[in-house]
């Protein structure tokens, strides 16, 4: 049987006006006291302190998120070797990501839901305005799917180029897929998006595309809840992905996908990016797509791979939460909005209340 999403489509909030994406998991963990470490990552977390996991996808709920990703990012069956486990774990853990996901955002539903009947809001016109009108107390919640470059736990996301022919890369997202697909048909475990990032490499979006589609015609037949599709790249300065490709030549497959085609993403853009980095990406895709767009950049600075984290970052989040940024992504299409790594539920918040006193539509009209 299916199983009803009570919340609209994130597709039909996205019309109505801006909505704030999460921020960095390994951030928010970190602030917890549980650094994200190892070949799995967060996936690590996932397996020592589910709790954890399960308090920072909660915090960033409270921190105006409305879209949150799940801990699988860096989960697969070669991460899951490399960490010393069976390849059979990675399946184990990409459900339980979703099950914790789920939970957070239920608890942070009813927890609204309950508040919100014992002392309803008053009504002023010098209250602001919900970031997206009448989305207020509802959470979309999203698969975390890295890319091929994350199961290599070596950096080579912010590289691409792999040397592997898209019927492997295709192969191998098919592996994950499959395993996603059989925890829809579970409604604890069964997810409203699933969201492809950091992905580098134009092959790769070719993948994605012949991946997805067998997999949604399956949950279709099946009447299983199908998802929504969000697939985000990291870029360079000049709105090119680590191969080299401009970022809308890079998405082709998918933008050329029919508008009915449930692989088609219903937002499409960057994340862990430099913030500088946003504005030429998106505006290399408004010109291609009216699709929404996502910017969800990190705190700036290089990848170390040894020192596992970002080096010359931003501490304070200025230059991913300020408003001339905010406004010149919104401009340019930008209606998912939040951060990546070193985005912590501080900057999270600012970008929240930023994007909430713009106005329903951010400011500006939808596109």
């Amino acid at each position: 049987m299916a199983y009803p999403n009570p919340n609209p489509t994130l597709a039909a909030a996205l019309d109505r006006g801006p909505i704030v994406a999460d921020g960095g998991l390994s951030t928010v963990l970190d602030q917890l006291g549980t650094p994200a470490s190892g070949p799995l990552w967060t996936g690590e977390v996932l397996v020592s302190r589910p709790d954890q996991v399960r308090r920072a996808h909660r915090a960033m709920l409270d921190a105006g998120a409305q879209v949150v990703l799940a801990s699988g990012y860096q989960v697969s069956g070669r991460t899951a070797l490399l960490s010393g486990r069976s390849a059979a774990t990675a399946d184990r853990l990409l459900v339980e990501a979703n099950r914790l996901v789920r939970e957070a955002r239920d608890g942070w539903a009813a927890d609204a839901e309950t508040s919100s009947a014992a002392s309803p809001a008053p009504v002023s016109a010098a209250s602001p305005a919900p970031v997206s009108a009448g989305c207020a107390g509802r959470a979309w919640v999203a698969a975390s799917i890295g890319p091929f470059g994350a199961a290599l736990a070596d950096g080579s996301e912010y590289q691409g180029e792999y040397g592997l022919t898209v019927a492997a890369l295709t192969a191998f997202h098919r592996e994950r897929l499959d395993v996603l697909a059989a925890a829809q048909a579970s409604p604890p475990t069964s997810v409203d998006v699933w969201w492809f990032e950091t992905v580098p490499d134009p092959d790769e979006v070719a993948a994605l595309v012949a991946g997805l589609a067998p997999v949604l015609a399956e949950l279709d037949v099946a009447r299983l809840p199908v998802p929504e599709v969000i697939v985000t790249m990291t870029v360079g300065r000049d709105g090119r992905v680590p191969t080299g490709a401009p970022i809308d030549e890079a998405l082709a497959p998918m933008l050329r996908l029919d508008p009915t085609d449930p692989a088609r993403p219903v937002a499409l853009g960057v994340n862990c990016c430099a913030p500088q980095d946003v504005a030429p990406a998106l505006d290399r895709l408004a010109m291609s797509t009216d699709l929404p767009l996502v910017a969800k950049p990190n705190l700036g600075g290089t990848w170390d791979h040894v020192a596992g984290a970002f080096v010359g970052a931003v501490s304070d989040g200025s230059s991913s939460a300020g408003h001339r940024p905010l406004e010149a992504w919104l401009d340019l299409g930008a209606r998912l909005i939040g951060g990546c790594c070193g985005t912590g539920t501080f900057q999270l918040s600012r970008i929240a209340a930023q994007l909430a006193n713009l106005g329903p539509a951010g400011g500006h009209e939808t596109r």
